[in-house]
């Protein structure tokens, strides 16, 4: 079934005269009350002095935490925030404009829609969606009012208005009834705790590795007389020797180069077969040879070639 707004108002506010009854006498005078925190139960009765409860009473969270101080009472209450069957309404909060009135004194509530605590709901308002046992998110409204005055709340006599900001949107009249104060829970005793920090500082040295190595290629080599019939070929080795290596060393050189004699050139091939090392080591030769081809001797003038090639070195850490 779908209402309309205009008769879901209708409903609201004939519920204002329901039955539920919620008047308990206040077990001890405010006088009596000490300076500290105490918890309590509250509710928002009819405004026509009914003493029952008001349709809008189950969106109020019945659990109020209060501070006496002095001749001041500090008063938190709080109020589903959203209500769970109208979300898109009142998001600058469920009520507006709260008042207290004793003695012909107001008192302003302020409303906190910021925080958003989750406090546990104990009675059903189907109209609302809100089932007994809900743990729901509230706005928190805030208000200080006379100590004395809590007699008279214990009662149901103080007397409130508040714009209902959902479904009604309108400004209603509630008696509020405020009792069962009990002392809030403490760590016991008069112990106070105090905690101070220390910040702890501390530096892991970088462990940078410093390998040692040396690479050793021969000064010199002398092929001899070069064959014109074969293929001409010298080995000779890179040594190399390497501690706290960490990384990889890298022998290269040209794949292949010349001999030379005045204009004469004489190609020649360069070739290692294992150029790496990454271990330490007392001592790896790095095998490479050198080769003339016959061929190319055979048409070449006569006379003494020499050349040069030139070895990289190469270290990369891990």
């Amino acid at each position: 079934m779908k209402f309309s707004k205009k008769v879901l108002s209708g409903v609201l506010i004939a519920g204002l005269m329901g039955t539920m009854m919620c008047s308990t006498v206040f077990a001890a005078g405010a006088a009596d009350l000490a300076d500290g925190e105490y918890t309590g139960t509250i509710h928002f009765l009819n405004g026509n002095g009914s003493g029952n409860a008001s349709m809008c009473d189950p969106i109020f969270a019945h659990q109020t935490d209060i501070t006496i101080e002095g001749e001041d009472a500090s008063i938190d209450f709080y109020v589903a925030y959203p209500v769970p069957n109208f979300p898109d309404q009142g998001t600058d909060g469920t009520v507006k404009d709260v008042q207290f009135t004793i003695d012909e004194v107001t008192y302003d509530a302020v409303s906190d829609i910021e925080t958003k605590p989750e406090k546990e709901f104990d009675t059903a308002g189907a109209l609302f969606g809100i089932n007994a046992g809900d743990v729901l998110p509230v706005q928190v409204l805030s208000v200080t009012i006379p100590k004395a005055a809590l007699d008279e709340a214990a009662e149901g006599g103080i007397a409130a208005t508040a714009y209902v900001n959902v479904v009604m949107n309108t400004t209603q009249n509630f008696f509020v009834q405020i009792k069962d104060l009990t002392p809030a829970e403490t760590t016991g005793g008069d112990t106070e705790t105090d905690e101070q920090s220390m910040e702890i500082t501390a530096n892991v040295e970088e462990k940078v590795s410093q390998p040692e190595y040396t690479v050793t290629v021969p000064s010199s080599v002398s092929m001899g007389t070069l064959s014109s019939t074969e293929d001409t070929e010298i080995t000779y080795n890179v040594d190399v020797k390497a501690a706290n290596l960490g990384g990889t060393i890298t022998v290269s050189a040209p794949g292949e180069g010349s001999l030379v004699n005045g204009e004469n050139q004489l190609a020649f091939a360069n070739e290692l077969e294992n150029n790496t090392v990454n271990a330490d080591t007392e001592g790896t030769a790095l095998p490479g040879k050198i080769t003339v081809k016959g061929a190319d001797v055979a048409a070449a003038a006569a006379g003494n070639y020499t050349g040069t090639t030139n070895f990289t070195i190469t270290y990369a850490a891990k």
